[in-house]
């Protein structure tokens, strides 16, 4: 499934990552989950072809995105570019000159995935909302095992269902937000 872990840990990354252009450039080439060539996400972002090709470029060096070549309808030749199959760690507890970038970024990609949330929910009535939109939160009692078989669950789920298949009808975002609250309840 996964073919890597990247860890955030250099300044390098965090310079990448938080750039709001990169950010939208990851998003859609995960949603698509094909590849793309520089002038066809620069015409999705309205971007110039120089702008996307940049960006794209820093996210293949980053090891997020591959890049290959390959040849257009008309026969010329060209770069497709698509997300590769990579965990992206941001290590959020650790205490280092980089906590308040972990921060940032895990916000914006919380909030990023809520806002695309919002902009397709009106899409639909509300009979269908249940269907095509789904936030819920609440609290949940568990003891140790179930703890550890409910991160397993989520965790398979989602591996599982990250590869792109061809025959999916459906393409759906997402953010899994749980922690262990505090030990004086």
């Amino acid at each position: 499934m996964v073919d890597y872990t990247i860890d955030l840990t250099e300044k390098k990354q965090f310079r990448v990552m938080l750039n709001p252009v990169r950010q939208e450039m990851i998003h859609l080439l995960r949603l698509v989950a094909r590849p793309l060539s520089a002038n066809r996400v620069a015409e999705v972002m309205q971007l110039s072809p120089n702008a996307a090709h940049s960006h794209l470029n820093k996210l293949v060096k980053m090891g997020l995105v591959s890049a290959q070549e390959g040849t257009r309808s008309d026969g010329s030749k060209t770069t497709y570019y698509q997300m590769r199959d990579v965990k992206l760690r941001l290590c959020l507890g650790r205490k280092d000159a980089f906590q308040g970038e972990r921060e940032a970024l895990a916000a914006n990609l919380v909030d990023s995935t809520f806002r695309s949330m919002l902009e397709n929910v009106y899409r639909y009535d509300e009979e269908q909302l249940h269907d095509y939109g789904v936030l819920r939160f609440g609290a949940l009692h568990l003891d140790t095992a179930q703890r550890k078989e409910l991160m397993e669950l989520v965790e398979r789920y989602l591996e599982e269902h990250s590869v792109p298949r061809p025959e999916a009808e459906e393409h759906w975002e997402y953010v899994v937000l749980a922690y262990r609250a505090g030990e004086e309840l």
